[in-house]
């Protein structure tokens, strides 16, 4: 079972009357207009811009100054360009620690605020609207047009990439769009650079993992999945020379990932594997070892095989511009192992 909250069913949507409107906009008269952080100033030039997305585009006209993150990753890329937000979205385990806004790899640039975390399942316009935000940040969401429209008449919006289906969004394409609409497109890029260059070093210390194929899985103990190409975490991994499982891809179709019986096991018949989501495993990694099917994998059998748990798991799957810097120093030395 793909355990990826990510994959949540459409929204029930709310449209805002003309009432929420008129409410929003006493709400703005009001003296608590105070946000989450002192908001950086915008690069020279930067502001006014135009965001494009799969809705069409938004104007940001001025530095953001009360954001709400409404993609399950999306404070992140705020939180790495100085933008502490009001509020984010909750993701079922996204930390280890219950209740965190943010992963280990990211408490510090809290700057010891404590966003409101937003948990219900679907959005409700309304909710937003009484959060008074003047950007809502829904890239790593999944929403649809209904959604967006609905929050638009709130403040202005940002969404993924028309070039990308729902969460396939690369991280840097999200960093630096993120980074666009608060007004710091040159420090994004930076921090893009940055990661990629780490990811880059590590590859490039180890030159035997190129070709080699890798496949990035998961097993809750009953439902066997794997990531296609398309998917930020197996990207990781090309990017570090590794080849995607081709069996994988062929299977997945046009999904981000593939659904396998035990008996399809052997399609994850490569170089690697790396196992991945285990906290939602009834025992963890030893869940793959009591599974004869997996167990016997050369991967598995031969100890060619990495098994992402704790905080490394949340950061891998987190995939954004402050979680993979993470990763790439904790994953080194169990991949170098793996993988010869």
């Amino acid at each position: 079972m793909v355990t990826f909250n990510k994959i949540r069913g459409g929204a029930v949507l709310m449209a805002l009357v003309a009432l929420v409107a008129a409410l929003l906009t006493a709400c703005g008269s009001d003296s608590d207009d105070s946000s989450s952080s002192a908001a950086p100033a915008a690069e020279q030039g930067a502001l006014p811009a135009t965001i494009t997305h799969k809705f069409g585009s938004t104007e940001v006209t001025a530095v953001p100054k009360r954001v709400v993150s409404l993609g399950y990753t999306d404070q992140d890329a705020l939180l790495a360009l100085g933008v502490v937000p009001v509020t984010v979205r909750n993701w079922d385990g996204m930390t280890t620690t219950k209740g965190a806004a943010v992963g280990a790899w990211a408490t510090d640039l809290l700057k010891g605020q404590k966003p409101e975390i937003y948990n219900a399942e679907e959005i409700d316009p309304e909710a937003i609207a009484a959060m008074k935000p003047d950007l809502i940040v829904a890239v790593y969401s999944g929403i649809d047009k209904d959604t967006y429209d609905a929050l638009s008449k709130i403040a202005p919006v940002i969404a993924q990439k028309a070039d990308y289906a729902d969460y396939e969004q690369p991280w840097d394409v999200t960093t630096e769009e993120i980074g666009a609409a608060v007004g710091q497109p040159k420090k994004a890029a930076e921090l893009v650079a940055g990661v990629k260059k780490k990811i880059t070093d590590l590859g490039a210390a180890h030159p035997n993992w190129k070709g080699k194929t890798v496949s990035v899985a998961t097993y809750d103990g009953s439902a066997l999945s794997a990531f296609s190409a398309a998917d930020p975490r197996t990207q990781f991994f090309t990017a570090l020379g590794f080849a995607p499982n081709t069996q994988v891809d062929q299977a997945a179709g046009d999904k981000f990932y593939a659904t396998l019986s035990l008996e399809e096991a052997r399609k994850l018949d490569t170089d690697v594997i790396v196992w991945d989501q285990l906290s939602y495993a009834p025992k963890g990694k030893q869940t793959i070892l009591d599974q004869s099917a997996l167990a016997n994998l050369p991967a598995v059998k031969d100890n060619h095989s990495v098994y992402l748990e704790g905080e490394l798991e949340k950061a891998f799957g987190w995939q954004t511009v402050l979680s993979l810097g993470y990763v790439v120093d904790n994953i080194g030395t169990p991949l170098a192992q793996a993988a010869g």
